[in-house]
């Protein structure tokens, strides 16, 4: 019963907007892990992306 409960309040707390935030924080780790691996791999270098093509509330 304990479960059952812990896993509704869980659910309950996750909204739209902590969805997005949470996909966008994915995406931007994505984009800094790979911008990492391609410098260091072309010895250095390169812009910063901030784009998260997400919609804006």
């Amino acid at each position: 019963m304990k479960v059952l409960l812990l896993i509704s309040v869980v659910f309950s707390l996750v909204s739209c907007n902590t969805s997005i935030g949470v996909w966008r924080d994915t995406k931007a780790a994505f984009k800094w892990t790979a911008r990492k691996i391609s410098e260091s791999s072309n010895g250095g270098g390169g812009s910063y992306d901030t784009d998260y093509d997400a919609p804006v509330y």
